[in-house]
């Protein structure tokens, strides 16, 4: 049985102590449950599961907190065989898009991109919730930092406050007409990834899957007119989902036009 480590290490103000607040220690360790849980499904499974106690395939303790600063270990035992590497790069991909630092440059493995495409877009949206809450201690003590980390100390992710500030999103109408072209979806889940002509950079969507099929023919048609090399015009009535700065982390989309709407 292949045994993984995540630690979660709390850093400055109190937690450099060894302490934390209890009822915030409470919050960030459900926090961490569920996103482990949840990560861990997806890199297994290949499909988003919202609760985080909902993980097949894999088992999770935690470990006693070491002093020093305030360390959780999350410990998972995964039935089969398991690649430590690609794991750990899966666990820094879904972390990082979630609060909004991967580069969409970013060169990938094509293993890893293998467990990415399934859940793209799905599961930093996923992760929002649970972050949010390991964010706890650094909301009641901002100067606090979180660095995710393997066993051996190596860097998966960093939070403080201003990640804490990105995953409090709110929902608000389009702030200006969407268009531009579909470059990835997963008609499964109603999931992709949308390049936004005017925002200049690609962006998550979300269409229902009560969604009519004229709908997501021509989601699908941009897709494919994209992978060509051509333009694949779409318009988008949608809502947007902002961070706490205003940026656009996704869109939640209403209706489809190769039209303006």
């Amino acid at each position: 049985m292949a045994e993984l480590i995540v630690k979660f290490r709390y850093e400055r103000g109190t937690a450099d102590t060894g302490r934390l607040d209890l009822y915030d220690a409470s919050v960030a360790l459900g926090g961490i449950a569920r996103a482990t849980s949840i990560v861990t499904h997806a890199y297994l499974n290949g499909e988003v599961r919202t609760h985080g106690d909902a993980a097949h395939g894999a088992d999770f303790y935690i470990n006693t907190p070491k002093r020093g600063s305030f360390i959780y270990e999350a410990v998972i035992f995964s039935a089969g065989a398991i690649s430590s590497g690609i794991f750990y790069d899966f666990v820094k991909y879904a972390f990082n898009e979630a609060v909004g630092k991967t580069s969409q440059n970013e060169a990938h493995s094509r293993a890893l991109l293998k467990r990415i495409e399934p859940t793209i877009a799905e599961l930093p949206a996923a992760l929002e919730s649970p972050l949010s809450d390991v964010h706890r201690p650094i909301r009641k003590e901002p100067v606090i930092l979180l660095n995710v980390t393997r066993p051996r100390g190596e860097l998966l992710a960093s939070f403080d406050s201003r990640t804490a500030l990105y995953l409090l999103p709110q929902t608000i109408p389009a702030p200006h007409q969407i268009f531009g072209n579909v470059t990835k979806y997963n008609n499964l889940t109603g999931w992709g990834r949308f390049f936004d002509r005017l925002e200049n950079k690609t962006i998550s969507f979300n269409v229902s899957l009560k969604s009519s099929e004229d709908q997501k023919e021509m989601i699908t048609w941009s897709q494919h007119e994209n992978n060509l090399g051509r333009e694949g015009l779409l318009y988008f009535q949608a809502d947007a989902v902002v961070s706490a700065n205003g940026e656009i982390k996704r869109y939640i989309v209403k209706n489809v036009s190769r039209h303006p709407i």
